[in-house]
């Protein structure tokens, strides 16, 4: 059984799509910073409100390349990105780790709560888009 998607209908709700999933990583990193101010302070160069924003933007775009690309050469453009889209969301979530292992600009400090904080954004960006976008582009 294969799976038909029109791509044409990626082009107005997948921005709102990502825009949704941006604002609501911004509503998290606010109620984080009330929650846990001085895990949020410490990371500010580095973890700030420009930086949740910009990146769930640009790891979007990223990925609706990719769902262009495995809708292009799958029979099941669907369920394979969604899987991709799965694996990816795993492999992410060990940036934050990795970042904390090493030396960060402006003397920023990611501890434990930052990173779940962060890893909490991952997974935000892609419960608010991934619906939105997988649903959109169903033929």
């Amino acid at each position: 059984m294969t799976e038909k998607v029109n791509l044409r209908k990626l082009l107005w709700p997948t921005p709102l799509a990502i825009l949704g999933a941006a604002v609501v990583n911004l509503i998290w990193y606010y109620i984080a910073g009330a929650l846990f101010p001085e895990s949020v302070a410490a990371a500010k160069s580095v973890a700030n409100e420009f930086s949740a924003v910009i990146a769930t933007i640009v790891y979007w775009i990223i990925g609706l390349i990719l769902f262009v690309v495995v809708a292009r050469f799958s029979s099941k453009p669907i369920t394979h990105y969604t899987w991709l889209a799965i694996a990816a969301l795993i492999v992410s979530f060990a940036f934050p780790f990795m970042a904390a292992q090493g030396e960060l600009p402006g003397g920023a400090i990611l501890d434990l709560t930052m990173i779940l904080v962060l890893e909490m954004m991952h997974i935000i960006a892609a419960a608010v888009a991934l619906p939105f976008v997988l649903k959109g582009v169903r033929a």
